[in-house]
């Protein structure tokens, strides 16, 4: 069936004139009258007669009518269903981050523009959200891994600086700065491989020329700043992932390094997606 004639028969059957049908469908006249007779035509039905100015339906003009007022109320239902989306007065975003310190001021920036969004957290290292979002599992992902892959598009969200973290009460604790080299044959405490935070520290060492006596692996972020408050080791973090606890202190390196940059990163072919448009807009403050 072809959906235009019948709308131009449901326009008349509202309207009750081919002119009203016509205005409203923003058509000459003589267009909407032949796509109702094209409609007749095909079926060998008469659904309209003309009366007096206007005109008026036949029985199964008047039959069609109510299954054609279904249909495009349903059509119009979806084209609600889909605004709502495009003007997100609903929806479930899905971020991933390798940090909780950079995704919590994004979801407060998304949920002050956005009330309706609900919006879920996923952690991990930067190599499991990178893989997330990539899956699909993640909608958006925060994370400081800006390596290049075909399928993902990235917007720097923010930069910290690498800083040292020692227990307050170690020989460091009341020191302003630290160098890399007086961490030579010392124990450090890391991120699990696929931490660009240790990436970053570990090129750093070896620009150096640093060597620890031991490396201690956590799994967290949580479980670096206990270890390094169980005396396991000097670890580098982020500056914004200090837990301000009094028991740590934070010292800048003496060294040149380079700063932390926080990405944010999605599906290119999602780019147009308005959750996704919607959600770095305001994450990014644009």
């Amino acid at each position: 069936m072809n959906l235009t004639h019948l709308r131009a028969f449901h326009l008349v059957a509202i309207y009750g004139s081919y002119s009203g049908a016509a205005r409203a469908a923003g058509l000459a006249q003589p267009t909407l009258s032949e796509q109702v007779r094209a409609l007749e035509g095909k079926y060998g039905a008469k659904l309209l007669q003309r009366n007096g100015r206007g005109v008026e339906l036949t029985v199964m003009g008047r039959e069609l009518a109510i299954v054609s007022s279904r249909l495009f109320a349903a059509e119009l239902e979806a084209e609600h269903l889909l605004a709502s989306a495009l003007n997100l007065v609903g929806g479930q975003l899905r971020l991933g981050a390798d940090a909780p310190v950079h995704a919590i001021p994004a979801m407060g920036r998304i949920r002050d523009v956005y009330p309706g969004i609900e919006i879920s957290l996923r952690t991990s290292n930067s190599a499991g959200i990178r893989a997330a979002v990539l899956e699909g599992s993640v909608d958006i992902g925060i994370m400081a891994d800006e390596a290049p892959h075909p399928y993902l598009a990235t917007a720097v969200l923010n930069q910290q600086d690498l800083v040292a973290l020692v227990a307050s009460d170690s020989p460091w604790g009341r020191a302003k700065r630290i160098s890399l080299r007086s961490l030579s044959g010392q124990c450090l405490v890391m991120r699990e491989k696929g931490s660009v935070t240790r990436s970053a520290f570990e090129s750093a060492l070896r620009a150096a020329g640093v060597a620890p006596r031991n490396v201690v692996e956590t799994d967290s972020r949580e479980a670096v700043h206990a270890a390094v408050l169980a005396g396991l080791g000097v670890a580098a973090i982020g500056e914004a992932e200090f837990s301000h606890d009094p028991r740590l202190t934070l010292l800048d390196f003496t060294d040149e390094l380079a700063a932390l940059t926080e990405f944010i990163t999605y599906r290119k072919d999602r780019a147009n997606d308005p959750l996704i448009v919607a959600a770095l807009a305001a994450a990014l403050g644009d």
